[in-house]
């Protein structure tokens, strides 16, 4: 094409653009998720610019979600709607017709091959969050917005003003929210199995000088067994066993022991004609006696990824070319690593410092470009650090321990010193007109004991396991049990509940449930209000002290034509417990209560909102008794003067 045509057609495109509404002030919404407001309260005399904002500004806690999840509390806060109308309510989605868990953020469709070779159609990713997005209705209003790692905006919805960058729900090349690998020269075939929090231990085989592995990627669409597709690796010590010579599809990096690489890049071939690309850091964890490597979860390539990861779709590859390389996972931190205890405390804090920097880098930079009126970006490092290093400011956690503390003991204040200097930044770019607003969308408990719900409702006559009386080679009840499986041994012809996710208890309805016994009306609303009665009466063994602090019957707490994919009952613990994570995935371990022996020690999912509220700052005094994360997309609306939809739940701030 003649270049006179094609920037003809250029000029054509960019005056069918509407342009924004001139607005001569801007608005930066900063999200943190996870801060504490009790603890912000503990530290703000080391905090020097929310301090400084509590004085002229605002500082106080901010109304989370029933349950206060991440993904639940986001949706809120993007819609201004409740859980019942935005349709989330946590991490996972059941499936009725086989009770196993799936994503709930997402849904997906594979892609499409001709003759299993010729693409005819790429994946299919529709998001499950419904309802309008403030950055969508300011965009349709004319009001320009650029947003940088928006939890939940996967795929990102197009704007015909700014620009996007998805964050929470983007998944790595094998379509799961983090895998990473450890390799090493010492595993036995007993160790090659996937960990129980998204893992791969790979060996490292001997041959020669050289030591390889094979590195599986994406499932081959193509195939119906889930076949992965694998990639080779090969390592190389040098001569005084102190470094790894790492190659890798015709890259090559030397990298000492104690070391992170630079990014390597990835490409699993699907047929002749598809390559899903993908980048990755390894850190080199010992190079004698034994080889081990630790290489993060490999996320989509921001430069050419197989899905959309941003809108318009070139503004992921462009914030390449100000920043360098960056993770696109949702997941953003290596917390399953660390949980999982092949990194250790200090790599796992060096890796998220770069990479909250990095996201700190980009919005800098944006806000510098001046060509938004809004800016919002969302960091996850408070909530990763809080989950991983509660244990180490709770003296009475399992895990606590006090020479570990003695040197990692401030992780979280650290963190939160370093949100306080990225506020500090954004003011300084402030004129007298602009307005900030941060927000926390929850905040945090310890968690010190593992409550097995399912385990609870068998042992209360409501699931029913198979064999209980009559099969001989289960006589003992331990036996029955199962940490590892979906619904072990469960007889669903008896079973009249069970449970599924962070908080919810599903009734087995039948004509919901493929397998439902339990009939709509009044036995199921007698079902329901027995188990509301009865689980919050359970007492801890050891101390006698109740376990649970509320549980809710869905219609009580959620409004709307999404709240039927809520479970029944939502149930929400006192500090110090939380739904077990065998329990999310349906298993059945032998005991109801448990210590929590991970690392994973502080969390929040399974917390009452009455007293996991998040955290809110502004430049500017409100008016509100009890500002909710509901409230900030109708401010977002009086700000800019635009017409808050009939559907938002939340009430928009007077701020002055």
């Amino acid at each position: 094409m003649p270049k006179t045509l094609a920037l003809a057609l250029l000029l054509i495109l960019c005056c069918c653009r509407p342009s924004p509404r001139p607005i001569d002030f801007k608005v930066i919404v900063l999200g943190f998720d996870g801060v504490d407001p009790d603890l912000i309260e503990q530290w703000i005399g080391s905090l020097s610019n929310i301090q400084r904002l509590s004085r002229s500004g605002t500082v106080c806690k901010l109304g989370t979600t029933n349950p206060p999840q991440s993904p639940v509390a986001w949706a809120s806060f993007a819609t201004g709607m409740n859980p019942g109308k935005h349709g989330i309510f946590d991490f996972l989605r059941r499936d009725p017709k086989t009770y196993f868990p799936d994503i709930g953020l997402v849904e997906q469709e594979k892609p499409k091959f001709l003759f299993d070779t010729i693409p005819i159609r790429g994946p299919k990713i529709t998001n499950n969050r419904q309802g309008l997005t403030f950055w969508k209705h300011l965009d349709d209003a004319g009001i320009a917005a650029t947003n940088l790692r928006l939890p939940l905006e996967f795929p990102a919805q197009e704007l015909s003003h700014g620009q996007t960058l998805s964050g929470l729900g983007v998944p790595d090349v094998r379509g799961t929210w983090g895998t990473y690998f450890y390799l090493a020269t010492d595993l036995t075939q007993w160790d090659l199995n996937d960990t129980e929090f998204g893992g791969r231990q790979v060996k490292l085989e001997m041959d020669g000088e050289k030591i390889r592995a094979e590195l599986d990627g994406p499932v081959d669409p193509r195939r119906e067994d889930f076949q992965r597709i694998q990639i080779p690796l090969e390592l190389k010590l040098n001569q005084e066993s102190t470094a790894v010579t790492i190659q890798l599809q015709g890259q090559e990096q030397t990298v000492q022991e104690g070391q992170w690489s630079d990014w390597f890049h990835f490409e699993f071939p699907i047929g002749p004609f598809v390559k899903v690309k993908g980048i990755s850091r390894f850190y080199i964890l010992e190079t004698f006696p034994e080889v081990r490597l630790y290489l993060m979860p490999i996320g989509l390539d921001p430069v050419d990824p197989p899905v959309l990861i941003s809108a318009p779709a070139q503004y992921a590859a462009g914030l390449v070319e100000q920043l360098g390389l960056y993770k696109t996972l949702g997941w953003m931190h290596e917390t399953w690593g660390l949980n999982e205890e092949q990194i250790s405390e200090g790599i796992f804090l060096e890796d998220l410092f770069r990479t909250m920097e990095t996201l700190e880098k980009a919005l800098l930079a944006e806000i510098g470009k001046g060509q938004s009126s809004l800016y919002t970006a969302v960091f996850t490092a408070t909530d990763s650090v809080s989950h991983m290093f509660f244990r180490l400011i709770d003296p009475e956690h399992p895990r606590y321990d006090e020479e570990l503390a003695q040197e990692h003991g401030d992780a979280i204040f650290r963190v939160y010193q370093k949100m306080d200097l990225i506020i500090g930044e954004v003011l300084d770019l402030l004129e007298e007109k602009d307005i900030l607003l941060v927000v926390s969308d929850h905040g945090f408990h310890t968690w010190r004991k593992e409550f097995n719900t399912n385990t609870w409702l068998v042992r209360n006559g409501y699931m029913y396991l198979r064999g209980r009386e009559t099969d001989p080679t289960l006589q003992k009840l331990d036996q029955m049990f199962s940490g590892g499986s979906f619904f072990p041994n469960v007889d669903w012809r008896k079973t009249r509940a069970y449970s599924l996710g962070l908080s919810h208890i599903y009734i087995n309805l039948r004509g919901r449930e493929s397998r439902g016994i339990v009939n709509p009306g009044e036995e199921y609303k007698q079902l329901v209000d027995e188990i509301l009665s009865k689980i919050v009466q359970y007492q801890d063994p050891d101390t006698e002290e109740l376990v649970l602090q509320n549980a809710y019957f869905r219609d009580d707490i959620y409004s709307g034509d999404q709240q039927g994919y809520a479970g029944d009952i939502q149930i929400s613990f006192r500090t110090g417990y939380r739904t077990s994570w065998q329990t999310a995935l349906g298993a059945i371990p032998e005991n109801i209560l448990v210590a929590n022996l991970r690392k994973w020690s502080g969390d929040h999912c399974s917390s009452d909102i009455s007293d996991t509220s998040g955290f809110f700052v502004s430049n500017r005094k409100i008016q509100a008794s009890e500002p909710s994360i509901l409230d900030i997309a109708p401010t977002l609306y009086r700000i800019f003067e635009v017409e808050i939809p009939s559907e938002v739940d939340g009430k928009p701030l007077t701020i002055f």
